[in-house]
């Protein structure tokens, strides 16, 4: 062909068309992703990812937020952080967030009371909460704190022994009043004797475990309290569910006599068979939250008396093994003697320990919904036993149930599956005769075959 010096003309001309099209392909793509964010994470359990319940939380936050992050430019943890903080501003621009050198920065430190390197500030007009660790979870809970609209205050019940959810005998409550506090709520100690009213901003009231009778005027302020719409947490116990009866019978429901024995509890490694294990959960939203096993001592069982009481709905929340049984010649204080169940004097499994109560508010905007829960045992909240199985999610669950937080009952944890490749001896020597001698050899007979085959040529 012969190339004449129009046609190196066409060619200059279509090679510089083709260039200055690419170039501005190529600014039209970068303009396009500073614009458009796609992200997309392939891990097994989308540990990369922000949960759905934190998405759409930041999807309803209207407010600025302002998150406040002490850490050094060189520390490891720096480049989590930022990974973390971008998932949250991509979901939305309220978030202002803000890096802090601590190292210079001693007077703002001491003012917030940093403690460690990494920590972060949540803030909200004259709300503040601090977040210690890298997880999706506390930060969520922070933001979650902050920006509710009203202060959620939960109103303990004191004066008869109950359980304290500032006190840190193994009896109380301060490991789960530690943990409510994190999530915004606010504690107030009541004496009915002394305050005949539950305040109005009163999100629910907790009975923890009352040990001596209630007076019957006290009994009365908490019925007047139900008639009006307030939610309940009752933790009740074999032997002194009967100081509150009346309440039982105003709600709809009584307690079978005498305390749950599980066999259950040996595969566990414990003696003791007044320990309740229940694996069986409603379908309901606290049910799901709760992932694991839950550890109940020393544990009543309760029943309905009444179909659809006062408009009462009934669920129950937690069921036993069909093999336990409610044992009325055990005491609290004897654990050791043997007990057999008797069909004229015990109650046969499965019992259930727990009833969620739910009604819709006749005078209420937008269908609302009063809330009432009443477990069988309040030990499961206690310091000595909140850490056993997932005892934790379940009282987090009960109470942002009880307060109206549906959507914020359960952020999930993510968590990096297993990787490690397991293999036993076969498979080993399998592997390694493999890559030892037998990938050596076909490597060298296929460099065989292709010089054989130059040379033939």
């Amino acid at each position: 062909m012969n190339i004449t010096q129009k046609i190196r003309r066409q060619l200059k001309l279509q090679n510089l068309i083709f260039y200055v099209l690419m170039i501005v392909v190529v600014v039209l793509l970068a303009q396009l992703s500073l614009k458009i964010n796609i992200h997309s994470d392939w891990t097994a359990n989308n540990r990369y990812s922000l949960s759905d319940t934190t998405t759409e939380f930041l999807k309803k936050l209207d407010k600025k937020i302002t998150i406040q992050v002490f850490i050094s430019p060189n520390s490891e943890y720096r480049p989590v952080l930022e990974s973390l903080l971008s998932l949250y501003q991509n979901q939305n621009s309220q978030l202002n967030v803000s890096y802090i050198n601590p190292d210079f920065s001693p007077d703002l430190v001491r003012e917030l009371k940093i403690q460690q390197q990494g920590e972060m500030v949540v803030s909200q007009d004259d709300k503040q909460q601090h977040v210690l660790d890298l997880s999706e979870q506390s930060l969520t809970n922070a933001l979650i704190a902050v920006s509710r609209q009203q202060e959620q205050w939960l109103v303990f019940i004191e004066g008869h022994g109950e359980r304290s959810p500032l006190s840190e005998a193994n009896y109380d409550l301060s490991v789960w009043g530690d943990q409510l506090t994190q999530k915004g709520f606010k504690f107030l100690s009541l004496n009915l004797v002394d305050n005949n009213e539950i305040p109005d901003n009163t999100a629910a009231v907790v009975i923890a475990s009352p040990e001596t009778a209630w007076l019957d005027g006290e009994i009365e302020i908490i019925k007047h309290y139900i008639d009006n719409g307030g939610h309940v947490l009752w933790l009740a116990e074999p032997d002194n569910h009967q100081f509150l009866a009346k309440l039982a019978e105003k709600i709809g429901l009584t307690f079978i006599p005498g305390m749950i024995i599980d066999p259950n509890a040996k595969q566990l490694g414990l003696k003791d068979p007044r320990f309740v294990l229940i694996t069986d959960y409603a379908n309901h939203p606290i049910g799901q939250a709760t992932s694991g096993v839950t550890v109940f001592p020393q544990a009543a069982a309760l029943e309905q008396t009444a179909t659809n009481h006062n408009d009462w709905q009934y669920l129950p929340l937690l069921t036993t093994h069909a093999n336990v049984w409610s044992e009325t010649s055990l005491s609290q204080n004897n654990a050791t003697q043997d007990v057999v169940f008797d069909a004229d004097k015990d109650t046969k499994g499965p019992l259930n320990i727990a009833y969620l109560l739910s009604r819709t508010l006749p005078k209420s905007k937008n269908n609302k919904q009063q809330r009432i829960a009443v477990i069988g045992d309040g030990d499961f909240l206690s310091n000595a036993y909140l850490g056993n199985g997932s005892n934790l999610e379940l009282g987090m669950a009960l109470m942002n149930w009880l307060a109206g937080d549906d959507d914020l009952i359960k952020i999930p944890v993510k968590t990096t599956i297993d990787n490690q490749l397991e293999l036993n001896q076969t498979q080993s020597l399998f592997i390694g005769l493999g890559f030892l001698i037998v990938l050596p050899l076909l490597l060298l007979a296929m460099g065989f075959w292709l010089w054989w085959h130059r040379r033939k040529q």
